[in-house]
């Protein structure tokens, strides 16, 4: 059953990598929230949310490995505009991965429309330890950061011990986010398409 579910959640890629933890290091997957429960828990406030599925061109791809300092896992992302009553963009939820010490953490990244955090919430947890990462008191020290922040280890955001990885993995993750959606809504505004 849990394969299953991990194979749902991740088209597989989730699988693989259980395969290949170590026995004793591989956790209880704890699912926290789906995706919607996540948006909706982060912008309470939305009317509508509206699903747009964008990727970064070569430009802003090149761009965005720059400042993060690593390669890009993947070039694109599922991007939900939180609307309010007129339509008018409250702030942008995207979900995003990102390998804790053997596996992944699926988390949610809310954001302003100024790209700073509004809001992260842990969405599903796979990692034996470190799973304080996942509780409000840690996640509040995102709130208003923005790309000014480095979000480094005991600097900007302290650390947990024993979840060294996991917060890492967080902050590695809240700043990807933050960077994609500089690089596709920045220049060209917040506009709140139709689903694509």
């Amino acid at each position: 059953m849990r394969m299953l579910l991990l194979a749902l959640l991740l088209g597989g890629e989730a699988l693989a990598q259980e395969q290949h933890s170590p026995p004793d290091e591989i956790g209880q997957i704890q699912v926290s929230l789906t995706p919607e429960e996540g948006r909706r828990r982060l912008f309470p406030e939305a009317h509508t949310f509206v699903r747009q599925a964008r990727a970064l061109d070569p430009g802003q791809a090149t761009a965005v490995v720059a400042t993060l300092g690593r390669p890009l896992e993947r070039d694109s992302l599922e991007v939900y505009l939180a609307c309010g009553p007129l339509g008018e963009v409250l702030g942008y939820a995207v979900v995003a991965e990102e390998i804790g010490k053997y596996r992944p953490i699926t988390f949610m990244v809310g954001a302003t429309p100024q790209f700073a955090v509004k809001e992260v919430a842990v969405m599903v947890y796979r990692e034996s330890r470190g799973g304080e990462v996942r509780r409000s008191r840690f996640l509040s020290q995102y709130r208003g950061k923005g790309l000014r922040d480095p979000l480094q280890l005991n600097r900007d955001i302290i650390n947990i011990s024993g979840a060294t990885l996991s917060v890492r993995a967080l902050n590695t993750g809240v700043r990807w986010v933050l960077l994609c959606l500089e690089a596709l809504y920045g220049v060209q505004g917040q506009t709140a398409g139709p689903e694509r």
